[in-house]
């Protein structure tokens, strides 16, 4: 007769004529006082072998399940982290690959709560720096990819070499500019890379607040506000004494701003150096 069977058995008879069994199995019968309140006793074991019983045994030979390789490289401050959570919310493709691009750079990884989104916003679009987001998730952010079978083109875009490596004919080297060119051909700046004069930043800057540029004015500021040296901060401000009376020009100063600011930010956040000039405030239209 089996454990249990002789537990329902006690319970039938009752606990006068039939004592409750000791030898009971670890899992459901031990720990009871069956001499202080034999009827409880009985009662807690029926619960406890139909709690067992339902949640079933343990798999004893289930095989352990892949595990993905460590990552050695720092985690990115809780700073970063909190600017990274911003660009997030919503997705905001080119702002996210200067933290990716930061990240890489300082090399600091992206915590693993964040790979998820960042990898549906990867899967999502082309334009997402996909050499600057392997280096951020590390080894075993990319092995966490290759889990999740939707994601395999991307799993597999981490794991090719990146297209400059791959293809160095197709590098586009940074040429100098001058402010005359810039002011004759405002799209020239977009390959002077990051040394810029001051004239030069003082140019583009004349360029947007010309109100030439019109419809294309906040897209190129946006652009501008990537590549203008942080330093030439302040320029701004020298920029925003001139009267504005077109609304695209002063949206575009917004955008130029709010992308040279979060270029301070991550730059702050992933070096410990604290920002060092007072941000400038544009009131809206």
């Amino acid at each position: 007769m089996s454990e249990w069977e002789d537990v329902v058995t006690t319970g039938l008879i009752g606990t006068d004529r039939r004592p409750v069994p000791d030898a009971l199995p670890a899992s459901w019968g031990s720990g009871l006082d069956h001499a202080y309140d034999p009827a409880h006793a009985v009662l807690s074991i029926a619960a406890r072998h139909r709690a067992a019983s339902r949640a079933g045994d343990l798999l004893l030979s289930c095989p352990p399940g892949p595990t993905g390789p460590p990552n050695r490289a720092p985690l990115a401050s809780r700073a970063a982290h909190e600017v990274l959570a911003r660009l997030l919310s919503p997705p905001q493709v080119d702002l996210l690959n200067l933290w990716l691009v930061a990240a890489a750079q300082s090399g600091q990884q992206a915590s693993a709560a964040y790979w998820t989104p960042l990898a549906m916003v990867a899967a999502r679009t082309a334009e997402l720096d996909r050499s600057a987001f392997g280096a951020a998730i590390g080894d075993r952010g990319a092995w966490f990819i290759e889990q999740n079978p939707q994601w395999a083109r991307l799993a597999k875009d981490l794991r090719s070499p990146p297209p400059d490596e791959a293809a160095p004919q197709h590098r586009v080297a940074a040429v100098e500019v001058t402010d005359d060119a810039v002011r004759a051909d405002p799209e020239l700046i977009m390959y002077a890379g990051t040394l810029w004069s001051k004239q030069l930043s003082s140019a583009v800057l004349e360029i947007i607040c010309s109100g030439q540029l019109q419809q294309r004015a906040v897209r190129y500021a946006t652009a501008v506000g990537v590549q203008l040296p942080l330093q030439h901060y302040e320029l701004v401000r020298s920029a925003l004494q001139t009267p504005i009376g077109l609304r695209f020009v002063r949206e575009a100063l917004l955008a130029l701003e709010r992308t040279a600011w979060l270029r301070l930010e991550i730059r702050s956040a992933f070096t410990g150096e604290p920002i060092s000039v007072e941000r400038l405030e544009i009131p809206q239209w």
